[in-house]
């Protein structure tokens, strides 16, 4: 099945992961927690992007805390943004059900940033949009 490597956080990783076979990177400083200072997950993403050249697909966790968050990084080029942190406090508040409802907000606060951005696909983002 596909490769994916966790944990990619500079731009020379990310080359020699799909330089030795990887089919997708998944960028991730897997929560921040491992090291004080450790830089964003999102303040790396362009140079990675840069460096896979669409040669793999880009995933991204970390610091998704909001549809506008999974906006900013598909407007950078990540293919995917996982969010941990949301499912388990909807989990926490109310179950499944709870779960079901928080990633159903996540779903409608991306559509309304999208609309607002006046794209009408995920496609139709671009980094040119964003103000680093």
């Amino acid at each position: 099945g596909p490769l994916v490597i966790k944990g990619i956080m500079t731009a020379e990783d990310a080359g020699l992961a799909v330089d030795h076979g990887a089919d997708a990177v998944w960028v991730s400083n897997h929560g921040g927690r491992q090291l004080a200072g450790a830089a964003s997950t999102v303040s790396v993403l362009k140079s990675i992007v840069d460096a896979v050249a669409g040669r793999a697909e880009i995933y991204i966790d970390g610091g998704i805390r909001c549809g506008g968050d999974i906006a900013r990084v598909a407007a950078l080029g990540a293919r995917a943004a996982a969010t941990g942190r949301a499912g388990l406090y909807g989990v926490g508040a109310g179950g499944a059900e709870g779960a079901r409802i928080a990633l159903s907000i996540l779903h409608r606060e991306y559509d309304r940033c999208l609309a607002l951005l006046g794209c009408t696909s995920t496609r139709s983002l671009s980094p040119g949009l964003l103000r680093v």
